[in-house]
């Protein structure tokens, strides 16, 4: 169904351009989707798209999430070796060769996962916690080939949408400090009722009470990109860049889950969107672009989005984005 589009693109939107041609901060994107499938009927996908199932090589931040959710895990039922966690990916293809790889994570065997395979009364290895992450990175190449295939995973409703990342990009010239805390506690009530954790340069809100929201950050993007990029990239010109990232949290195991694309056209995702907005006030950021969450929805219903000289060099590029701005092609419109 054609939704009315009602969004503003303030001015503002053009301050942090750079020379690299990538997406201006100050726009509102999804940076990560998570999906819990069959890992049968995502491996005979995979397959089907001429897609490698690979091991993951030693990724400490995801390990280090999988021990805490085991730690956490009251059941205790990864004591045999059989079910010790697996995980694996799919890498993506690049823009170039030189640059650094997106991937499809694929999980398997966690608490999580138990859950839902005692849920349907399936085996525990049934299911597998999919993640497509990166997908909001200004300063980082995405492929529109990667977006595609993507896109094909996000369509089968059978594969049941177990979280989104909402993440806006602003300008904040004061640094994420402890000082900070109580201030950022107080301003994002009732949110932060549970308390705030500091790490570093960033803010976190985590196990809210919400229908939807499980955890909000607000943390230093700037600081987080140069100690993975290259200097030439993250220029000084970006040293205001944070970023303000909401997690939307699904239960799987609810027939009302039907997967992504039936929840971005549902009322439950307009909701959302206002509630991360409120939120984003609270923050203190009151203005910034959806233009860019616009295109990645269109192109996550229908890959003829993308069927562009620009979106296939290059999905996230300025050019790219411009052109789907001015295209009267338009599968999804955002009402708000």
């Amino acid at each position: 169904m054609t939704k009315r589009l009602k969004v503003n693109y303030p001015s503002i939107a053009d301050i942090l351009r750079t020379s690299h041609n990538y997406i201006a901060p100050n726009n509102q994107g999804i940076d990560t989707i998570q999906q819990i499938v069959s890992y049968v009927a995502f491996k005979k996908m995979a397959d089907k798209l001429g897609l490698t199932i690979e091991a993951m090589p030693n990724n400490k931040k995801l390990n280090k999430k999988i021990a805490d959710e085991i730690k956490a895990d009251s059941k205790k039922r990864l004591t045999a070796d059989k079910f010790t966690p697996i995980v694996e990916r799919i890498k993506l293809p690049k823009v170039d060769p030189k640059d650094k790889a997106l991937y499809i994570s694929i999980v398997r065997n966690t608490p999580t996962l138990f859950d839902v395979a005692t849920h349907h009364k399936k085996a525990k290895d049934s299911f597998c916690l999919v993640t497509y992450a990166g997908l909001h990175q200004p300063t980082k190449k995405v492929s529109g080939d990667a977006m595609k295939i993507i896109s094909k995973f996000l369509r089968r409703k059978t594969f049941k949408v177990h979280s989104v990342d909402i993440a806006i990009d602003t300008k904040d010239h004061r640094a994420i400090t402890n000082n900070r805390k109580e201030t950022f506690k107080s301003n994002l009530m009732p949110y932060s009722k549970q308390g705030v954790i500091i790490k570093g340069s960033s803010l976190y809100i985590n196990n809210l009470e919400h229908h939807s929201i499980s955890r909000i950050i607000y943390y230093d993007k700037y600081l987080k990109q140069l100690n993975q990029q290259k200097k030439e990239i993250i220029t000084d010109d970006l040293n205001q860049w944070k970023r303000l990232e909401i997690t939307l949290t699904f239960d799987v195991t609810k027939k009302e889950n039907k997967g992504f694309t039936h929840y971005i056209d549902s009322i439950n995702f307009i909701d959302d969107l206002y509630e991360v907005e409120a939120v984003a006030k609270l923050a203190g950021i009151e203005n910034y672009d959806n233009d860019f969450l616009v295109y990645q929805l269109n192109s996550f219903i229908d890959n003829r989005t993308m069927n562009n000289h620009e979106s296939q060099k290059q999905f996230n590029s300025v050019e790219a984005l411009e052109r789907f701005k001015q295209s009267e092609f338009r599968r999804y419109l955002l009402p708000i």
